[in-house]
């Protein structure tokens, strides 16, 4: 039997290599057996899926598997978003949702993810257990407790109702006169964020919005590297704004009036005082380990907690179910809020930023530059390495036993464990380092105040994990 890991969100895997038809039935019987077991099984479970390669076969296998165990089955017409699904769960008060997708992995990957009754992530200690169910059980498939079990339906209705009661759509109509420019990276945000924009008269000119299994250009990542045509296309279009949904739309990237990439870092904090200066909203932020402290300088002028946490969307939505979070995020583009779901929602995190840039009247350089200028200027970066994982692992391991005391000849202030191994460095500069639990990959973040220490510390931080 071949070996299936499961991570911080799931299981994604090489279609055709470990991706396969016998796999995911291997997983889905053996999630059906986890719901057996705990008594949810009766409750129902939504099935959903993006636009990769077969996604949708693999959808509908999940959803047979399922009802013809007797579980009612609520398997989506068409592809739809993670954050869509999600919904579908937690306004249905149903058991789980499985949602078929890699996210922002490569074209060749596919995977599987898992939520729970609330609308976020299934949390680390069920997904562990799944392990223990696997077996090498036949597959049954029933005719009958199919027809009785698997009803096919449209998520996006009670989705949309959602978004239209959150959002002020009619405050996005000041910026009617501007134009937009989006980008769903052939991915499951195709035809919903401008379906929404449209019923507030906003132009939106869409790129990439049609479906392409091979996601030219690059994975659909909305990161800059991968968000080149989208900043050509501001830029040509002299646009208000560029907005793009990874492949299953819970992350998004923005791309400012002068062609910027639009950091994370500075993006929370700003939506963090606009939510709470609009909404009146109590609550604390929590942000990953890999992402800078300015949301905690800001935090502090409103006396408000933050949690720092390991990377990972999970440990995100574990704060927001225990504590009062009014935003909850990541640097990757990943951002869950109050009163919606505790889950990244690419879609309705754009929709926030336009209606902030509305209610400002101002544009993104202009709200960036005045975030900078009370909170200093701020650079990041980040070097994704493929490598051998046991080699990244046993790296990691001795720099954890013997960090250095210097990085790129800054002195090393202090370390965290949280998450990998976080050096703090004069200067306010920070250095992480992290090795993927489902990929062969090492992760190297670095902030400062300047794109040369920033590109001074990832070199050494790669240096560092490579060997």
């Amino acid at each position: 039997m071949q070996t299936i890991r499961f991570g911080t969100d799931g299981w994604r895997a090489v279609i055709g290599q470990d991706f396969t038809f016998e796999n995911v039935a291997r997983v889905t019987l053996a999630y059906t057996e986890y719901l057996k077991e705990t008594g949810r099984n009766t409750i129902g479970v939504a099935v959903a899926y993006d636009t990769r390669f077969m996604s949708d076969r693999f959808a509908r296998l999940i959803a047979e598997i399922m009802a013809s165990n007797q579980i009612p089955v609520h398997l989506s017409r068409t592809f739809t978003p993670t954050p869509v699904l999600s919904y579908a769960v937690k306004s249905r008060n149903l058991a789980t949702g499985i949602m078929v997708t890699a996210s922002h992995n490569p074209y060749y990957y596919n995977g599987l993810k898992f939520k729970d009754s609330f609308g976020g992530p299934v949390l680390q200690d069920s997904i562990g257990n799944l392990t223990r169910y696997m077996t090498k059980s036949k597959v049954n498939i029933d005719s009958n407790n199919i027809r009785k079990y698997l009803y096919e339906e449209d998520f996006l209705v009670p989705y949309y109702a959602q978004i239209r009661k959150y959002v002020q759509l009619d405050l996005i109509k000041r910026i009617s006169r501007e134009r937009l420019v989006y980008n769903p990276m052939y991915g499951a945000g195709m035809g919903i964020l401008d379906h929404l924009l449209a019923e507030s008269a906003v132009p939106v000119y869409c790129i990439n919005n049609h479906q392409n299994p091979l996601f030219p250009g690059g994975p659909p990542e909305p990161i800059l590297k991968n968000l080149q045509d989208l900043k050509q296309c501001v830029i040509d279009q002299k646009a208000f704004l560029g907005l793009a949904t990874d492949g299953d739309a819970d992350r998004f990237g923005l791309i400012s009036p002068a062609g910027h990439f639009v950091q994370l870092h500075d993006l929370m904090p700003l939506l963090f005082r606009y939510l709470i200066e609009t909404r009146k909203y109590s609550g604390a932020a929590v942000r990953t380990t890999s992402m800078a402290d300015t949301i905690d300088q800001m935090a502090k002028h409103y006396n408000r907690k933050v949690f720092e946490v390991p990377v990972g969307f999970r440990h995100v939505t574990e704060q927001m179910l225990v504590e009062d979070v009014l935003i909850g995020g990541e640097e990757s583009g990943g951002f869950g809020y109050k009163d919606h779901l505790p889950e990244r929602d690419g879609i309705l995190s754009c929709l926030l930023v336009l209606e902030m840039l509305a209610s400002y009247q101002k544009n993104m350089d202009e709200l960036v530059a005045g975030l900078r200028l009370e909170f200093g200027p701020f650079s990041y970066g980040r070097i994704d390495e493929y490598h051998d994982s046991v080699q990244l692992l046993k790296n990691l391991k001795q720099i954890l036993e013997d960090p250095p005391d210097s990085i790129a000849g800054i002195p090393v202030k202090s370390v965290n464990h949280l998450d990998g191994i976080k050096f703090y460095l004069d200067e306010g500069s920070w250095l992480l380092i992290r090795v993927s639990d489902t990929e062969p990959l090492a992760r190297i973040y670095a902030g400062s105040n300047s794109d040369e220490t920033v590109n001074k510390v990832l070199h050494a931080g790669k240096k560092l994990i490579l060997g």
